[in-house]
């Protein structure tokens, strides 16, 4: 309503767009509780099978270093730990 009544600009694009993922974010928590904080997420134990998404979780201290370095070679992890 206030683009329409006065103006639109990326300014107002951008506080839309944010409000939209914090609501998004905020009814995933409450859907899903506190299992966002588990180690498997909210797949539980379809994290280990046949899931997409599934991945199998190591104790390896190479891989925790490379983690903590920024060396895991997924550049978004990689970028976030640098």
């Amino acid at each position: 309503k206030y683009e329409q009544e006065r103006v639109q600009n990326k300014s107002t694009y951008w506080v839309v767009f944010e409000l939209l993922w914090r609501d998004f974010f905020k009814f995933f928590a409450v859907k899903h509780g506190n299992s966002i904080f588990f180690l498997d997420g909210t797949l539980g134990k379809k994290a280990h099978g046949e899931h997409p998404n599934s991945r199998r979780w190591s104790l390896d201290k190479r891989h925790l270093q490379a983690w903590k370095e920024g060396r895991t070679g997924y550049p978004l992890v990689d970028a976030n730990m640098r």
